[in-house]
This record gives C-alpha cells, structure tokens and sequence, in this order.
C-alpha cells in the first residue's frame, strides 16, 4: 500500500520540464521572445558599432550570424513541440484517464512550440534578403 502512495505522489509531483507540465505553455513564446530582443537588439548594436564592410547587399556576417541563431531557435522549438506531442501521443494510446491537466497542457504547448518556431522563421527570413544597417 506504500509503494501505490509513493507512486501517486511521484506522479503528482511533476518537473517543470515535464512535456505536460502546465509551465510548457509558456516556454516556447518566452523563447520566442528573448530570440525576437536578441535578434533586433543585436542587429541594432552592430550596426551602430561595427556595422558590416559590405551595407548594400544581403551577404554578409552578420545577416550569416541571424540566420544562424534563427535557425537553431526554430530546430529547438520544433523538437520541443515534438517530445510534448510525443508525450500526448503516448498519454491517449495508455489511456490515462487521471491525466486531464497534463494532457491538456501537452496539446496546447506543442501548439505553442509550433506556432513559436513560426513566428521565429517569420521574422528570421527577412535576414536572407535585405542588407543590415540600412
């Protein structure tokens, strides 16, 4: 009987980095936005003290350096969307009916991670084709 008590207690007790744990729904856009603050910031500070040699065309290191960093943001959120919509995946085919709260959250932070790596390709393609520091 201690050991069905001691179960149940692990499982209420959830990490925050528990695909359905409900602190998921925001860590996608959080991501999100300290990409958005450090890609902007970033261009801005560059461009005021040691802007590109080559200002009229897209091809430089610095638009180099943004795309790199966007793309590794949105690979991170992608493999977050996939382990919570793993989780979900499995959570349905176990058929876990106490799992209301945690499936939930599941769900909805894979559409978060999903919407969130978006959001950063959205903003990170601009880089590809418009010279910095105009």
């Amino acid at each position: 009987m201690k050991s069905t008590g001691m179960s149940s207690q692990r499982r209420q007790k959830a990490r925050w980095s528990d695909p359905g744990h409900p602190v998921q729904l925001v860590v996608g856009l959080t991501i999100w936005s300290i990409w958005f603050i450090a890609m902007y910031g970033g261009l801005s500070v560059v461009c005021r003290f040691a802007p590109p040699a080559t200002q009229h065309s897209p091809f430089t290191w610095l638009n180099g350096g943004l795309f790199g960093l966007t793309v590794l943001v949105v690979v991170l959120l992608l493999l977050l969307a996939w382990r919570c919509g793993r989780y979900c995946l499995r959570q349905r085919r176990a058929k876990h009916h106490d799992a209301g709260v945690t499936q939930f959250a599941g769900y909805v932070s894979t559409v978060l991670y999903l919407a969130a790596a978006v959001a950063t390709l959205a903003g990170g393609l601009p880089v590809l084709v418009l010279s910095p520091c105009n």
